[in-house]
C-alpha cells in the first residue's frame, strides 16, 4: 500500500505543475485573474491565442503521460496489479492538476491531463472520445460541452472496447469530478450565458 501511496504522491506532484501559468505569466497575463479565471488550455487560448492554448494542452496532457511512464518503470518493485498501479498514477496526475500544491490546492478542470492518461491506457476508447469532443464543440460551439460529453462517455467506451474494468472505474471517478469542476459551466449553459470557443474575453 505504501507503494501505491508513493505512486499517488508522485503523480499528484507532477500533475500539480501549472503549465497554464508557465505559458502565460512570462507574457504578463495570469489566467487565474483574467478571462474565465481557470488555469487551463481553453482560457489560455482565449487570452493569448490558439497556439498558446495548444502548448498548454500539450504540457498538461504530458503530465499524465509522464506519471504513467514512471509508474510503469516502478511496476517490478510494487506488489500490486499493473492496471491498479497505472490507474492510481493517472488519476493522481489529474487530481494534481485540479488541486495543485503550487496553487494552494486550486487548479484547472483536468480534461487535458485526462486525455493524456487515457490515450496511453485505452487509446481506441480515447480516440473515439476525442472524436466526440470535436463533434460536440463543432456543433455546439462550446468547449465545455465537448469536455462533458467526452469524459462522460469515456467509461462506457472503455467497456465497449473491452479494456480493463479498473481503467473504466478510474475514468468514471474522474468523470464525476470533472463534471463537478464544470458546475459553473453547466449553470452558464443552462442560462445561455456560456462563451463559445470563438470568442475572446
Amino acid at each position: 500500500m505504501f507503494g501505491l501511496f508513493g505512486i499517488f504522491c508522485l503523480g499528484f506532484l507532477l500533475g500539480s505543475i501549472p503549465f497554464a501559468l508557465i505559458v502565460s505569466l512570462p507574457q504578463g497575463i495570469d489566467p487565474r485573474k483574467a478571462g474565465s479565471g481557470n488555469p487551463g488550455a481553453t482560457n489560455v487560448a482565449r487570452l493569448l491565442g490558439k497556439k498558446w492554448g495548444v502548448l498548454t494542452f500539450l504540457g498538461d496532457s504530458t503530465k499524465g503521460i509522464l506519471s504513467l511512464f514512471i509508474a510503469y518503470k516502478l511496476l517490478p518493485y510494487l506488489n500490486a496489479p499493473k492496471e491498479l498501479v497505472l490507474s492510481v498514477a493517472g488519476v493522481s496526475a489529474v487530481l494534481g492538476h485540479m488541486f495543485s500544491v503550487f496553487l494552494k490546492f486550486k487548479g484547472g478542470k483536468g480534461v487535458a491531463t485526462t486525455v493524456g492518461v487515457f490515450l496511453v491506457l485505452v487509446p481506441k476508447a480515447m480516440l473515439v472520445g476525442l472524436l466526440i469532443f470535436v463533434l460536440a464543440v463543432g456543433i455546439s460551439g462550446f468547449v465545455s460541452v465537448g469536455s462533458l460529453l467526452m469524459t462522460g462517455a469515456l467509461p462506457f467506451l472503455i467497456m465497449f472496447f473491452k479494456y480493463s474494468k479498473t481503467y473504466a472505474i478510474a475514468a468514471g471517478i474522474l468523470a464525476v469530478i470533472i463534471w463537478f469542476k464544470h458546475h459553473s459551466n453547466i449553470q452558464r449553459l443552462l442560462k445561455g450565458e456560456e462563451k463559445t470557443w470563438k470568442k475572446k474575453n
